[in-house]
């Protein structure tokens, strides 16, 4: 059986990557990817350049700052076949959230057994509506959802029923979090380039598995650096709690400051945020501040250096 559903989630792979091509971020002839199958957002490396090798060089930059601290990376996840649609469906859950907030709730709830749910969307607006029945469809054309189906009026109704693939149950646990903070990461480095009419020195590591000084396993949601600024960003859609404190401890290894080492939360307030920030080593950011948080962060690093 769980062959079978294996099967399927490829076909509907493949098929959903058609689908999505030239409207969706699908990969074309001109586009130019890293070894995590993200677009490249500075200037193409010309074709007479030795690609993976000028990745592994930028690479260096964050693996010489982690031995400066005496963390060693163990793994970094290879390139997944799947990532340009995961990557899409991230976008649009994080740039929809409020919309498809309890849609994910009611998934994450009962997608340990592959339950059914319903959600009535009768009080939503024609919006919300348009865009939680958009994700869903989209959701089973990968089989994300094995079944679906939308009642429109008078009943406003989604019925589904989740699938138990770890793919899945993965994204929805998460990782769609992650790659949607990645991609904003990408557009704002992309915004100041632009802005400040030069290329900008940026690579990053999604998920690298490390080794603490105390040697200890840990693994981080992203890294990046900007013209050799460093960035440290965790992203949470749970409980975070029992995870701060021990975050705070990591960014004073790292070396970095709260601007430089950030927690990124779904449901938090902004005066909730502002207070976690002033309690702890961390600047904590809702999805709705994260991206002009960041702006103005690197924006700040960047003309600072600029003027030194």
């Amino acid at each position: 059986m769980e062959n079978d559903n294996l099967v399927k989630v490829l076909e509907r792979i493949a098929s959903a990557l058609e689908t999505l091509a030239g409207s969706n971020g699908i990969p074309n002839k001109d586009d130019h990817y890293d070894r995590n199958g993200m677009r490249l957002v500075s200037t193409p490396v010309p074709a007479s350049t030795d690609v993976d090798a000028a990745e592994d060089e930028e690479l260096e930059e964050i693996e010489r700052f982690l031995a400066s601290r005496n963390v060693k990376i163990k793994v970094i996840p290879p390139e997944d076949a799947a990532d340009q649609v995961i990557n899409s469906l991230s976008e649009f859950l994080g740039e929809h959230y409020g919309a498809l907030r309890d849609l994910l709730a009611k998934i994450k709830s009962n997608m340990q057994r592959g339950g059914f749910i319903n959600l009535t969307i009768k009080d939503y607006t024609q919006k919300d509506i348009s865009d939680i029945c958009q994700f869903c469809t989209r959701l089973h054309e990968i089989a994300f959802l094995e079944q679906y189906k939308y009642f429109k009026s008078p009943q406003y109704l989604i019925k589904a029923k989740t699938t138990t693939l770890p793919t899945a149950q993965n994204f929805f646990s998460g990782k769609w979090l992650e790659r949607y903070v990645l991609l904003v990461v990408q557009d704002v480095v992309n915004t100041l380039g632009t802005e400040l009419g030069r290329e900008l020195d940026f690579t990053y590591l999604i998920n690298p598995q490390i080794i603490l000084p105390n040697g200890n396993d840990f693994e981080l949601d992203l890294i990046f650096h900007v013209n050799g600024f460093f960035y440290w960003i965790e992203a949470k859609t749970g409980d975070y709690q029992q995870h701060i404190n021990k975050y705070a401890k990591i960014s004073r290894l790292f070396g970095l400051d709260q601007e430089h080492s950030i927690m990124v939360l779904t449901d938090i307030p902004v005066e909730k945020s502002g207070a976690l920030t002033s309690l702890f080593s961390m600047r904590v950011y809702g999805l709705q501040q994260l991206r002009q948080g960041l702006l103005e962060t690197i924006r700040r690093d960047l003309t600072t250096r600029q003027d030194a």
